[in-house]
């Protein structure tokens, strides 16, 4: 049995008065893919964040290889890949990298970032030269510099094509064979399908283990 690395246990999130995340519970493990459904506003998004460190919980917990990630944000970070992904006009592929890994400790080097994205002919190509997946394999490259075993991610293949979102899965697919648990938020079924295994959230309440194409119907 694979070691839990995520575990939420009755959390619950706020956004001023309104409670958006109602007594989540569950858990992902070492090397599994594990997708978050729900429309937009549901609370996926509130409870990737809590998982990355970013958001404090109104109550219940939450444990990244065994520690509280908000209070130990800086120490133990998850590597994150937010859906509107980074903007970096006059920089180049390479030079983007090289600024990231001056900010990581024990980073991968440049050539195993972009040789692990595909990107690996792309260092010298101007971030503005970028298409849409590109630039999201280019936010991937990022998250994964730190050589960080859990990756956070809110939409990963939003707006790209078929062809694109393959791409990406193939990376998810070898970093979790590697290790790497991997926590994603979609409002796609056809992408929470690829996932290992898939909650369903609905106004702030998460239902565990539910067949995703039953529960879309219900």
């Amino acid at each position: 049995m694979r070691a839990k690395v995520i575990e939420v246990r009755g959390l619950k999130i706020r956004s001023g008065e309104r409670e958006v995340v109602r007594d989540a519970s569950f858990s992902v493990a070492r090397g599994e893919i594990y997708a978050l459904l729900g429309r937009r506003g549901a609370g996926t998004t509130a409870l990737l964040e809590a998982v990355a460190g970013d958001r404090r919980a109104a109550s219940g917990t939450v444990r990244v290889r065994g520690a509280d990630p908000y209070a130990a944000r800086d120490a133990l970070p998850a590597a994150a890949v937010w859906r509107d992904g980074g903007l970096f006009p006059g920089l180049t592929v390479a030079e983007v990298v090289d600024t990231w890994r001056r900010w990581t400790a024990d980073p991968l080097t440049r050539d195993e970032a972009l040789r692990l994205t595909g990107l690996a002919g792309f260092a010298d190509v101007p971030f503005e030269r970028l298409d849409a997946g590109e630039r999201r394999l280019l936010d991937l490259a990022l998250a994964l510099i730190g050589r960080s075993d859990v990756l956070v991610l809110d939409e990963p293949t939003a707006g790209l094509d078929e062809a694109d979102a393959r791409r990406i899965w193939r990376i998810l697919r070898f970093v979790a064979a590697n290790g790497v648990t991997v926590l994603l938020a979609t409002h796609d079924l056809d992408e929470a399908c690829r996932a290992d295994r898939v909650g369903v959230v609905d106004d702030g309440r998460l239902s565990v283990g539910r067949d995703p194409v039953r529960a879309s119907a219900a």
